[in-house]
């Protein structure tokens, strides 16, 4: 199952107090502060509930998780 961008950014704004205003799939999340450290665990858990996959511990990255854009990217990878 797909994870889409309005999905991630109601997410991160009511669950995780997000400012997301400006924000768009570029965005960088972890390494502009937008989310915290603390934050990642549940965003992992999001998207695994969301996406109905499994993440790899080696999988979480920045590379993997920084903005919306790679999100999405590496949801589709674990779908094929």
């Amino acid at each position: 199952m797909e994870i889409s961008s309005e999905t991630l950014l109601l997410y991160f704004r009511d669950r995780l107090g997000a400012d997301i205003e400006g924000m768009d799939d570029t965005t960088p999340l972890f390494s502009s502060s937008v989310l915290d450290s603390f934050s990642i665990v549940e965003v992992i858990a999001f998207i695994e509930a969301q996406a109905g996959i499994k993440m790899d511990v080696w999988d979480v990255t920045l590379e993997n998780l920084d903005t919306i854009e790679r999100i999405k990217r590496y949801v589709q990878s674990k779908q094929v």
